[in-house]
């Protein structure tokens, strides 16, 4: 049960990915958000197998990356605020359709989930499974959890598509404001 509520804490909370999903469907719709949430779910996929390779046999190398990626990510996370406040829903007809490519490179600068399959792996899988296809599953099955809470971020906004474009600034600020602060909060260590 421990796991199962940490699983769906992580999963379900505000992040890149999640924020993206609501922003994106909420702006272009579902129809159109299809790719980048495909693109989300297939980044966290490969994130998930990444840090699996990486913690059971390349702890040394593991680290300096996360270090790297913890810069990385927060900047891509500033970028991405500042996208979303100057967002405007005349402009992104002009841009075109969000793409798969997006979503999938959000998941590997985000370092929320880097830390979450760490602490998942660290902490409950490779202590508890001994072989491979095991910690397969269990990957599969984070990875699953981690797709469901984009989706229902993504309904979510797409439901509140008409909300969204009566009150765009106010949203969008908020959801950069958000952002900023994760960023800030990886980049700058305590």
């Amino acid at each position: 049960m421990a796991l199962l509520g940490y699983m769906l804490v992580c999963s379900f909370t505000p992040g890149p990915g999640n924020i993206l999903a609501l922003n994106t469907t909420s702006t272009y719709g579902w129809k159109n958000s299809r790719r980048l949430l495909l693109g989300i779910c297939a980044g966290y996929a490969v994130v998930q197998a990444l840090c699996t390779l990486a913690l059971c046999g390349l702890n040394q190398v593991f680290c300096s990356a996360l270090e790297l990626l913890r810069f990385v990510g927060g900047l891509y996370m500033v970028w991405l605020a500042v996208h979303i406040v100057r967002s405007r829903p005349q402009n992104a007809a002009a841009e075109g359709k969000p793409t798969f490519r997006e979503g999938f490179l959000l998941q590997l600068v985000n370092v929320k989930i880097y830390f979450y399959i760490s602490s998942l792996l660290t902490v409950y899988f490779i202590p508890n499974l001994s072989s491979w296809a095991a910690l397969a599953g269990a990957g599969a099955f984070a990875v699953s959890i981690g797709c469901l809470a984009c989706l229902a971020w993504a309904f979510l906004g797409s439901g509140m598509q008409a909300f969204y474009h009566r009150h765009l600034s106010c949203i969008n600020t908020l959801l950069g404001l958000f952002l900023l602060y994760c960023a800030g909060s990886m980049i700058v260590r305590r």
